[in-house]
């Protein structure tokens, strides 16, 4: 039998030994996720982590991206897409129509996986592991529940081929529809921290069209579900 908490104080279950996937399956808002992942040490992440950083955004969202992980200045922050990537994703989103009160914002693992630079204090991003990224899937899965979005948009390819296979190519597959339980509209495009390596401005100005033209067409998808 699920279980509610009594107030706002009360851990979301009371037994340390229940895993992520259990917390994720009691929880019936994004409040409670929130606390709850707050907790989890479902991988060893959280070790080197500053913090869990879970999603934000418009409770029943008709938008969701989801991302790989945050990075090192959403780590700081506690915040998602509050970086350079960030700020490049809201700026296309403006630019494509989306509202920020229509869209939710999450990333397939909540903590910052990173090693030290050979020199000075940077810490610089690893991709996640299988394992990692395993593990902290009950709190997407538990997100996806509670925001119940119209459009899914995973960005980048570890989003993309942890949601919809390991043989999905987003230089292939972008903008396209994919069918999905996930939602009822499903799609990926590029990560916005790839325009930040662009080699030229050229480059990173022709990257940046491209990303609009596919966030135009995730606007087009949800005004057709509203409609």
């Amino acid at each position: 039998m699920r279980r509610k908490p009594a107030n706002k104080s009360e851990p979301l279950v009371s037994s340390k030994d229940l895993s992520a996937r259990n917390i994720a399956l009691a929880a019936n808002t994004l409040a409670d996720l929130r606390r709850a992942a707050a907790e989890c040490k479902a991988c060893d992440l959280w070790k080197t982590g500053t913090q869990t950083v879970f999603g934000e955004g418009a409770s029943k969202a008709r938008i969701m991206f989801v991302g790989e992980q945050p990075g090192d200045h959403e780590d700081r922050a506690g915040h998602p897409f509050v970086g350079p990537a960030g700020k490049i994703l809201h700026k296309a989103m403006a630019e494509a129509g989306i509202d920020d009160t229509e869209v939710y914002l999450t990333n397939v693992v909540k903590h910052f996986k990173w090693s030290p630079a050979d020199r000075g204090k940077r810490r610089i991003h690893k991709k996640p592991r299988y394992s990692e990224i395993h593990a902290c899937r009950p709190w997407l899965d538990a997100e996806l529940r509670v925001v119940r979005p119209q459009v899914l948009v995973c960005l980048g390819a570890t989003a993309a081929q942890s949601l919809l296979g390991s043989d999905f190519s987003v230089s292939r597959q972008r903008g396209q529809l994919i069918e999905s339980s996930l939602a009822p509209l499903v799609t990926a495009t590029l990560h916005p921290s790839s325009i930040l390596r662009a080699p030229d401005d050229e480059s990173r100005h022709l990257q940046i069209r491209a990303f609009v033209d596919d966030l135009k067409k995730v606007a087009r998808f949800a005004r057709k579900r509203a409609a």
